[in-house]
């Protein structure tokens, strides 16, 4: 019996070296009915050549690849790759990471016997070169309980991880392409999903691997990943799915972050992030600088512990 395609949207830059590992992880799949769309954002080096490769080895599929002129950022790149999508569900696949062969049928059952729109796992995190395992990418149970307030806190859902419907795009679109939100465009993306009432569901189990690179890379770069998120949650300040109480001080936290953390380097941009705080919330920012304070003295504030700060 024939079952719901699943279009798998890969962006690619500079992947020749690890793409075929995740091209791989998609062959090895028990759920058997997926196509695959690579998307080059104009890097030049053996993407297409592997690719190309690979679809000689998986008989009648449908393995497309598509190459960006010119560099693009990877909202456009997946934009562009689910573009061509014809399946019925989305499946997100970082070049970089691995799934293990559970994962789209544990996703797609998820998805088909719960009623949800978009499914997702925890993942397991592996160091690049040694593959030494370094923990878990993933909600808590209370993050589950308290969706989609957690989720506004910390972002626990790695695009990797995420199977959805693809009629989520007829109502939410597609990939937010502001160059400001890079590295964090996918918490964008699932907070405008969860404000249109898309339904969530947390997959049980480990299907997906989430490779950890050097400290030059972007997600790597603590400093600029939370302004981006602080960005974020300006965008989505007056999200009403999200309690006012908790919108005001997670907003300020962050952007108390962010101003924290450029004071002796960048006092400019330091004054405008806590000028946005108080605009957000002046309650938020009184709160979140009482905790910041508490912190300073070792005292850990009991709310909102799951602040990826």
């Amino acid at each position: 019996m024939t079952k719901p395609l699943v279009s798998v949207i890969i962006p690619a830059y500079n992947a020749e070296g690890l793409i075929l590992e995740a091209l791989m992880s998609v062959k090895a799949q028990t759920y058997p009915d997926w196509e695959i769309i690579v998307v080059e954002d104009a890097s030049k080096d053996r993407t297409e050549e592997i690719v190309q490769e690979f679809a000689r080895t998986v008989g009648d599929r449908n393995v497309k690849y598509i190459r960006h002129p010119n560099n693009q950022g990877p909202s456009v790149t997946r934009n562009t790759g689910i573009a061509q999508a014809k399946g019925e569900y989305l499946a997100l696949l970082d070049y970089d990471d691995l799934w293990k062969e559970t994962h789209l049928e544990a996703a797609v059952s998820k998805l088909q016997e719960s009623g949800a729109d978009l499914a997702y796992c925890t993942v397991q995190k592996f160091e690049d070169g040694t593959n030494k395992l370094l923990g878990l990418w993933g909600p808590t149970q209370q993050d589950i309980e308290d969706f989609p307030a957690s989720l506004f806190a910390r972002n626990y859902i790695q695009p990797s991880a995420a199977v959805m419907k693809k009629n989520i795009l007829e109502t939410v679109g597609l990939f937010d392409p502001n160059p400001q939100l890079r590295g964090v465009e996918d918490l964008d993306y699932w907070l405008r999903v969860a404000a249109a009432g898309f339904k969530f569901v947390h997959v049980s189990g480990i299907h997906s691997l989430y490779r950890k690179k050097n400290s030059s890379a972007l997600t790597s770069n603590i400093k600029k990943i939370l302004e981006c998120h602080a960005l974020v949650l300006r965008k989505h300040q007056n999200l009403s799915i999200i309690p006012t109480a908790t919108r005001g001080y997670v907003a300020a936290r962050y952007h108390l972050g962010v101003a924290k953390r450029n004071l002796r380097t960048n006092p400019k941009k330091a004054g405008e992030f806590f000028i946005w705080a108080w605009r957000i919330s002046p309650k938020g920012t009184v709160e979140a600088l009482a905790a910041v304070i508490l912190e300073s003295f070792g005292v850990k504030s009991d709310k909102y512990r799951n602040l990826a700060l």
